[in-house]
């Protein structure tokens, strides 16, 4: 188990799979770990399809007038030195991304603060002394925010100061996740015990395996994290091979000036060559899966992740990933990826719902966050709204930080 503080993540010893019968446990020294409280099959698929609801909505928002006025978004602050927000700016910026409704104009002039629809600010660069002098009563203040709520925010300061919050965690009021997965045809995101007996009981069409020399891989830029990665590395590391590029090592990518999770050539690299990936983020929070995650999910690579939430049990495939955190310790862990590289057909059963599914992770799907709030503010339904503890809605209970890794 993994010490947090004075809380104990509990966690059940299972098994991993008997070639013959598929999902039926055996018990030897490479045993699994599965939370007590990890969710049934048709209570992940109900959540994750009234997500898939909210989500798919934004594609099909629409206005009922011809030619409505346009709406004005006006971006307060910086986001990583751009003043974009990943939309651009513009009035034609909305129908470029290919917003279903997109008459709306983005600008970073503030020099008419006071006449727009709706202002946002992203949230790490937020402070008290750099805000609007004067509030409209109409206008709609949006926080906005990719990154996790593991790192500081000053968030006691914005006490009844947001209307609407934008970001990748689901109970937002805009979504703007990172990616999702979602089904092409009838198959379950999270299958019953029958029936995925069933599924991994078929061939996959090739051999996933073939040709990989390699054990695992890693790409990190940051060297400091708030999710203990880098110790789980180093431990990882005791027993079995691990490549690390990035600045954290000496290893680079030969394919790319600079080695991150971003780049599709690195990531085909380490799918070539390895077996694993580690699909690490830099810290534990509710919803928080990136790039990290859904970049690899596109190509034939098992991701290796950290996650004390359960998130990625929900939003992914049953058997697509491996979660660290439910192993007893890293030893547990390398015993488990040995047998699966040595064993071809349980390597490959982690494959079975590459035909069932569809990562959507491109620019396409996850603009629509930001296509929403242009059709947010054409409809007159929308509440306005105060949170009157950012704090408490963003913040409390929803990370884990440094936990102990055995």
């Amino acid at each position: 188990m993994f010490q947090i503080g004075h809380q104990k993540v509990t966690c059940l010893i299972v098994t991993a799979f008997l070639l013959k019968i598929g999902l039926q446990f055996y018990l030897d020294d490479t045993k699994q770990i599965v939370d007590v409280d990890q969710p049934t099959s048709k209570s992940a698929n109900n959540v994750i399809n009234e997500r898939y609801q909210i989500f798919e909505s934004y594609f099909r928002d629409s206005l009922s007038d011809i030619d409505p006025p346009f709406k004005r978004i006006l971006f307060w602050n910086d986001v990583y030195g751009s003043k974009d927000y990943g939309i651009g700016i513009g009035r034609d910026a909305m129908k470029k991304s290919g917003c279903p409704v997109w008459q709306c104009e983005t600008s970073d002039n503030r020099s008419d603060v006071m006449e727009y629809d709706a202002v946002v600010f992203h949230l790490r660069t937020w402070t008290i002394n750099d805000l609007p002098e004067r509030r409209s009563q109409n206008q709609r203040y949006v926080l906005w925010s990719l990154e996790s709520a593991a790192w500081f925010a000053d968030t006691i300061r914005m006490t009844n100061f947001f209307n609407w919050t934008m970001t990748y965690r689901w109970d937002s009021d805009i979504v703007g996740p990172y990616g999702y997965i979602v089904p092409t045809g009838d198959v379950a995101l999270h299958p019953s015990e029958d029936e995925m007996k069933f599924y991994l009981s078929k061939p996959t069409p090739v051999n996933y395996a073939k040709g990989k020399t390699k054990m695992a891989a890693w790409f990190v830029s940051n060297c400091n994290s708030a999710s203990s990665r880098n110790e789980m590395v180093k431990i990882l590391r005791k027993y079995i091979d691990v490549d690390v590029y990035g600045n954290c090592e000496t290893l680079k990518c030969p394919k790319a000036d600079t080695v991150n999770d971003s780049s599709e050539d690195c990531r085909q690299m380490a799918a070539n060559k390895y077996k694993f990936y580690l699909s690490l983020e830099n810290s534990l929070c509710r919803d928080y899966i990136t790039e990290k995650f859904f970049g690899m999910m596109h190509h034939p690579i098992i991701p290796i992740v950290f996650s004390l939430h359960e998130d990625h049990e929900l939003i992914a495939p049953t058997h697509s990933f491996i979660n660290a955190a439910k192993f007893e310790n890293m030893n547990k862990l390398a015993d488990y990826l040995i047998m699966l590289d040595n064993n071809d057909t349980l390597y490959n059963e982690y494959f079975w719902w590459k035909p069932h599914f569809q990562v959507r992770d491109s620019p396409k799907y996850t603009s629509k966050g930001m296509c929403h709030l242009c059709a947010a503010l054409h409809n007159t339904t929308m509440p306005r709204k105060f949170y009157p503890s950012m704090t408490d809605w963003w913040e409390k209970e929803m990370c884990i930080i440094s936990p102990q890794i055995a």
